[in-house]
């Protein structure tokens, strides 16, 4: 089954639909790497008929735009404000993919929301069949949606 989709359609509807902003999408699937000088991300795990982990990375100007979009306020720095809307785009996001799955007969069981905050770090992945990950771009700067996932039906 081709998530990529499902996942783009997710998160141009998370973010018309909650933020009032439109996000692109870039055609080409990111690298395995990708660096932050300050940024966060936000986690979700979900099991079920599929396995895996949504993942929202944010260098730290997209992911203050979010949150001032999200509450309607000028945000400055990654507070706890930011942690929670973080945490909480992940967690729509991820609802909206288990809405996507369940319209084709697959069914998906949400963990909690984690945020990860650091000054400088890199996120990697092994390359793998079952990844995916779609760069978007902001007015702010370019985020990405990652979806690790094993199929185990």
């Amino acid at each position: 089954m081709d998530l990529k989709p499902l996942i783009v359609t997710a998160t141009r509807c998370v973010f018309s639909t909650m933020l009032m902003l439109e996000v692109k999408p870039d055609p080409e699937d990111a690298s395995t790497e990708a660096a932050f000088k300050g940024g966060i991300t936000g986690m979700l795990g979900f099991s079920g008929d599929f396995s895996g982990m949504l993942s929202l990375h944010c260098p730290a100007e997209v992911a203050t735009g979010i949150t001032g979009s999200f509450l309607g306020m000028e945000i400055e720095e990654i507070d706890n404000d930011v942690k929670d809307a973080i945490g909480e785009m992940v967690n729509m996001l991820t609802g909206s993919l288990k809405e996507g799955l369940a319209h084709v007969g697959q069914d998906i069981r949400l963990a909690i929301p984690t945020t990860i905050v650091g000054r400088s770090f890199r996120i990697a992945s092994q390359k793998a069949e079952n990844r995916i990950c779609i760069p978007f771009t902001l007015d702010e700067g370019r985020f990405f949606v990652e979806v690790k996932y094993r199929q185990t039906t």
